[in-house]
C-alpha cells in the first residue's frame, strides 16, 4: 500500500469525514482518541446505542484513523474523522455470522452519512443477493451527493460463489453508481490474493486488492488485535480516498476513485483480470502525477512536460541544468488538475557520453564508380555501409547514446563532380552515418548537427582552397513520427597550403537546432525543446616544427542564443574548444612503428552564459492564484573535460595497418565529480 509516501507528501486525511457503517464504535478506544466524530450514531430505531457490543466497527475504524500516539499502529488517514454509523441488528440468522444488517437500516445509515457531510463511506459487510430498491435509491442519493464507497468484496473466496464480489460491493458494476464504488479484495504481505477473499469477477474494472491478512488494529497501551478479512482491506482503501481528497481538494470523489484504480500496481495476469481486478492499492503511484504534467506559463498557456529523463543537453553544458538548484523548482498540474511540485531540472539528463566525431570511423564496405567526362571533368559515385558487428557501430556502442537511432546498419552514398579548379559533392546517409565533409576547421561544430544529407562546393585559387558546405538532419524516435530538418549547419572555410608540410585553415558558420543547442536532444512536442541558433568560428593548422616533428592545432569559439517555451538564455552562451597534437616518426622504436602522436584537447564547453526561466511559484494555499517569478542560473558546467591521448600507427609486413590509442579523460562530460577514465582502443585494417 505504501501509505508512508502519501504521508511524506503531507497527506493525513485532516478534515475529511469518513463514514463507517458497521457495528458501532467504542468511544473510549485509545488509538482513536480525538478521531471519533460527536455525530456518530445508531440508526436502528428505538435502540440509541452507538457504542455497540461488537468490536468489528471499532477495528475497522482503527485501520482508517488510528492516531500517531506512540503505541500500536497508525491508520491510513490518521487525522481523518470517523463518523461511526451503527446499523447492525442484535441477532443473525446464520450462526456463523457475528454482525448482520437489514437493508432498511442500511438505507437510514446512508442517508445519515449524506446529512452529516461524509465524503467517504466504508462498508465492511456483504451478502449473496441485492439489497432491494430502497437501498439502491439511497445509494443513488449518496452518489448524487458526491459520496464514494469502499466496500469489502467478501470472505467466501473458497466457496463456489467466491469468483465474484458479494453485495453491496457488486453494485460497483451497476452503471447508476459507476465510478463511485471500489469493491475491495484482500492480499497478504507477499502481495498474493488471500484464499478467503472473493475475487474480482464481474466487478474487475472497479476492484482493488488491499492488505487484509494479519492486520494489526484496535491497539491500546498494552495489546492489539490481529485480524484477517476483506472487512479490513476495505478501510485501507477508504483511508486512501480520504488522503487524496484532503491532499488535493479540487478532486471530486469519483476522480479520487479513478486515480486509485488507474494507479493500482499490477498483479496477476497483465492488465485488468478476474482475480485482482485493477491490481493492488498503491499510494506511491496515486500521489504521483497521472498522465501528462503541465506547467503554466505567464501567458496562460500550459506546457506539457515529463519528469522522465528523455531530454539531454549538449555536452558543452555538462551538469549546468542539473546544478540549477531550486531555480527550476515549480508547480504543475496532472490530468486530474492536481497541483504537484515539479523540478524541471530533473527532466534533463546529462549529455550522451563521448563525441561521435572523435570515435574511429567504423569499418565500411564500399563500392566506388568513376567516369571521366569532357574537359578533364570527373563524376564519381560512392556507396558504403558499416561492417556488421563492428565494435564502433554507433547503434551498438555503449559509449555513445543516440536514442533516435535504431539497429539498422549505417549506410551512405556520395556523388562528386569535379572540373578544373572546382568541385561539388552531395552526400546522403542513414541512421547515424557520419558526413565525410571534414575540413580540419569547424568540424566539431558541424558534427553537432548530426546531418543525414549534406552538400559541398570547393574552388582552388592558387595555394588557397575555398569551401562552402551545408547539411540538415532528421530525428526519428521508435514508434514516433520522424522529426524532419530539426538541425542544420552552414560553413565557409579557407585552407591555405603554405608549404608541402604546413597549412592554415579558417572556418566560420552557423548551427540551427530546433531541439536544443550544441547537440542537445529534446522532443519538439515535449515542452523541453530549446530552439537555438549558434554562430561559430575556428582556426587550425598543421606545421612542421622539424623534419620529423609536426604540430596539429585547432581552436574554436561559438556564440549561442535560444528561446524555449519556458527556458531561455538571458545572457548569450559563449563556448570554446581546442586541441593540440604532436606527431613524429617512430621507426627507431621497432614493432613496425610508423608514426607516434600525442594530443591534448578540450571538447566543447560553455564558458559563460545565463539561463533564465519565468515559472510559477509554489502557492501558499492550494487554491491561491499562481504567481510567477524569473529564475536565473549559470549555463557553465562544474568541470572542464580534458582528453589526453597517445597513439601509434604500425605498418605490418602484409601491408595491413595496426592503430593503437590510449586515452585519459578528466572531468568527463564537463562534470567535476566525474572520475578520471582510462581507455585503450585498437583497430586493424587492410586495403584490398
Amino acid at each position: 500500500m505504501r501509505a508512508i509516501n502519501a504521508w511524506n507528501a503531507g497527506a493525513t486525511g485532516l478534515g475529511i469525514n469518513v463514514g463507517v457503517i458497521d457495528s458501532g464504535i467504542h468511544f473510549s478506544q485509545a488509538d482513536l482518541a480525538g478521531r471519533i466524530s460527536s455525530a456518530s450514531t445508531d440508526v436502528v430505531p428505538g435502540r440509541g446505542a452507538p457504542d455497540g457490543t461488537d468490536n468489528h466497527g471499532t477495528l475497522v475504524s482503527g485501520v482508517i484513523a488510528a492516531g500517531v500516539n506512540g503505541f500500536g499502529t497508525v491508520g491510513v488517514a490518521y487525522q481523518s474523522t470517523i463518523v461511526s454509523i451503527r446499523a447492525d441488528v442484535s441477532t443473525c440468522d446464520d450462526p456463523d455470522d457475528d454482525v448482520c444488517f437489514k437493508s432498511s437500516d442500511l438505507v437510514r445509515a446512508i442517508d445519515y452519512a449524506i446529512a452529516n457531510n461524509v465524503k467517504v463511506v466504508n462498508m465492511s459487510l456483504g451478502g449473496e443477493g441485492p439489497l432491494g430498491s430502497g437501498f439502491e435509491a439511497a445509494l443513488q442519493r449518496a452518489v448524487n451527493a458526491g459520496i464514494v464507497f469502499a466496500i469489502s468484496a467478501g470472505n467466501e473466496g473458497e466457496e463456489s460463489t467466491g469468483g465474484n464480489p458479494e453485495y453491496p460491493g457488486r453494485y460497483a458494476v451497476d452503471p447508476r453508481y459507476a465510478g463511485a464504488i471500489i469493491v475491495v479484495g484482500a492480499h497478504n504481505s507477499s502481495d498474493v490474493m488471500a484464499a478467503f477473499s472473493n475475487r474480482a469477477g464481474v466487478a474487475a474494472n472497479a476492484y482493488l486488492s488491499g492488505p487484509g491478512v494479519d492486520i494489526i488494529t484496535g491497539c491500546d497501551g498494552t495489546s492489539c488485535f490481529r485480524v484477517n478479512g476483506t472487512s479490513f482491506s476495505a478501510p485501507a482503501v477508504a483511508g486512501a480516498l480520504a488522503l487524496l481528497l484532503q491532499a488535493f481538494p479540487n478532486l471530486t470523489g469519483r476522480e479520487a476513485v479513478q486515480i486509485l484504480l488507474t494507479t493500482a500496481r499490477e498483479a496477476g495476469d497483465p492488465g485488468t483480470d478476474a482475480v485482482y481486478g485493477r491490481g493492488l492499492l498503491d499510494l506511491t503511484k496515486a500521489f504521483q502525477p497521472v498522465g501528462s504534467t503541465q506547467v503554466s506559463t505567464a501567458s496562460g498557456q500550459r506546457v506539457s512536460v515529463t519528469t522522465d529523463r528523455f531530454a539531454y543537453t549538449g555536452g558543452a553544458f555538462g551538469d549546468a541544468i542539473r546544478n540549477a538548484g531550486g531555480a527550476l523548482a515549480t508547480v504543475g498540474h496532472d490530468d486530474f488538475n492536481r497541483l504537484f511540485r515539479v523540478d524541471l531540472a530533473a527532466s534533463y539528463g546529462l549529455a550522451p557520453r563521448g563525441a561521435a566525431n572523435l570515435l574511429p570511423r567504423p569499418p565500411r564496405q564500399q563500392a566506388h564508380l568513376t567516369a571521366e567526362g569532357p574537359f578533364g571533368s570527373t563524376l564519381s559515385l560512392t556507396t558504403g555501409a558499416a561492417v556488421e558487428d563492428s565494435p564502433w557501430d554507433l547503434a551498438e556502442s555503449t559509449n555513445v547514446i543516440t536514442p533516435w537511432l535504431d539497429e539498422r546498419r549505417r549506410e551512405d552514398m556520395m556523388v562528386e563532380f569535379s572540373a578544373g579548379r572546382g568541385a561539388v559533392a552531395f552526400w546522403q546517409g542513414r541512421n547515424g552515418a557520419r558526413s565525410p565533409f571534414e575540413l580540419g576547421a569547424g568540424d566539431n561544430f558541424a558534427a553537432l548537427a548530426q546531418v543525414d544529407r549534406a552538400w559541398l562546393g570547393a574552388v582552388k585559387v592558387g595555394a588557397v582552397t575555398l569551401t562552402a558546405d551545408t547539411g540538415v538532419g532528421d530525428r526519428a524516435m521508435p514508434f514516433q513520427a520522424r522529426e524532419e530538418d530539426v538541425s542544420s549547419y552552414a560553413r565557409f572555410a579557407a585552407d591555405w597550403q603554405a608549404s608541402p608540410t604546413s597549412r592554415l585553415r579558417f572556418a566560420v558558420g552557423g548551427l540551427d537546432e530546433k531541439m536544443g543547442p550544441l547537440g542537445s536532444y529534446a522532443p519538439l512536442d515535449s515542452g523541453f525543446a530549446l530552439p537555438s541558433t549558434t554562430t561559430f568560428g575556428s582556426v587550425g593548422g598543421q606545421f612542421a616544427l622539424r623534419s620529423n616533428l609536426f604540430l596539429n592545432a585547432e581552436m574554436g569559439w561559438a556564440r549561442t542564443d535560444l528561446t524555449g517555451r519556458f527556458l531561455n538564455l538571458s545572457e548569450t552562451a559563449i563556448s570554446s574548444t581546442w586541441a593540440l597534437g604532436l606527431t613524429t616518426f617512430c621507426k627507431q622504436l621497432g614493432f613496425a612503428c610508423e608514426t607516434l602522436t600525442w594530443s591534448i584537447s578540450q571538447p566543447l564547453r560553455t564558458e559563460s552564459g545565463t539561463f533564465s526561466a519565468y515559472l510559477p511559484d509554489s502557492p501558499a494555499n492550494y487554491f491561491d492564484e499562481l504567481t510567477f517569478s524569473e529564475r536565473t542560473f549559470s549555463a557553465t558546467p562544474s568541470g572542464r573535460q580534458i582528453d589526453m591521448s597517445l597513439g601509434s600507427v604500425h605498418r605490418l609486413g602484409d601491408g595491413s595497418a595496426l592503430s593503437l590509442r590510449g586515452m585519459v579523460t578528466r572531468d568527463d562530460q564537463n562534470v567535476r565529480a566525474s572520475p578520471t577514465t582510462f581507455s585503450l582502443m585498437g583497430s586493424w585494417g587492410k586495403t584490398f
